[in-house]
């Protein structure tokens, strides 16, 4: 089996508990598979500016896929970006905030600078999102942002979150809804999943989906699972993303992708 690209998830994958990695085994890591000329990509629904942060130390050595699929940088430069119309965007957000799913007054809309929610949202949604956001700007009203937004992202209720991510899909136009977390939903441009990522990655760097290797716990990964040629869920991982999954390794709080990577290329 010859790879030359690895994608994982962040949150509940390659990320523990905490949201942390170990740098220096990452540090290390990365050397080997340059040595191997394999490339590494954070595939994640969170903002871009916030996986840059995380991996502040590799910019230059890895590539983003973030906000589910909706933009793809490598190196400074951006190889795909999908922005939202902002009239769909807030009308998308006033119909989200009318539905009896939403908790808090939650939604964030994630942006090329930033991240806005709104001074309504209570502080369970502040905090929530400063875990997975950058540069929060709380706004009294979203028509006043100016920015271009990639994706909306609300909490819902953890029994009801697949029904509203349902509902979601049966009633927008022109966006879908992805569950991303036990309460978390994303809506992004239709179309767009990591499997588009990953396909324009696999096509700047002449790479067949069978040469990927991916790594996924929760339904936004279900589409770069399906695409890439050997796909991996977490012990922890949804029932549905186990079943498309080619193997179920370890729990993501005792870092499995980074054991799993490392005896891949020791």
């Amino acid at each position: 089996m010859t790879i030359k690209l690895i994608a994982t998830d962040m949150d509940g994958t390659f990320l523990d508990g905490k949201g942390a990695y170990d740098k220096k085994r990452f540090d290390r890591l990365l050397s080997k598979l340059a040595e191997q000329d394999i490339r590494f990509v954070a595939a994640s629904g969170r903002q871009l500016l916030a996986l840059e942060a995380m991996f502040s130390a590799f910019t230059d050595r890895i590539i983003f896929v973030a906000e589910n699929g909706g933009i793809v940088k490598y190196q400074d430069q951006i190889l795909f970006e999908e922005k939202m119309p902002f009239d769909q965007v807030l009308a998308i957000a006033e119909f989200v905030r009318r539905s009896d799913f939403i908790e808090g007054d939650s939604v964030l809309l994630s942006g090329a600078k930033g991240s806005y929610i709104l001074e309504t949202a209570d502080a369970h949604a502040r905090q929530k999102a400063a875990m997975y956001y950058e540069n929060i700007q709380i706004v009294s009203d979203f028509s006043t942002v100016v920015d271009d937004i990639l994706k909306l992202t609300v909490s819902f209720k953890p029994e009801t979150v697949l029904e509203g991510e349902a509902w979601l899909n049966a009633e927008l136009m022109g966006a879908r809804a992805v569950t991303t977390g036990l309460a978390s939903i994303d809506i992004i441009p239709s179309g767009i999943s990591k499997e588009t990522g990953l396909s324009h990655l696999a096509e700047k760097f002449k790479i067949q989906p069978s040469e990927i290797l991916a790594f996924g716990d929760n339904l936004n990964d279900l589409e770069m699972l399906s695409y890439a040629g050997t796909s991996f869920a977490m012990l922890n991982a949804r029932d549905e993303v186990k079943a498309v999954a080619d193997e179920v390794i370890g729990h993501h709080d005792d870092a499995a992708v980074m054991r799993y990577l490392e005896n891949l290329v020791k």
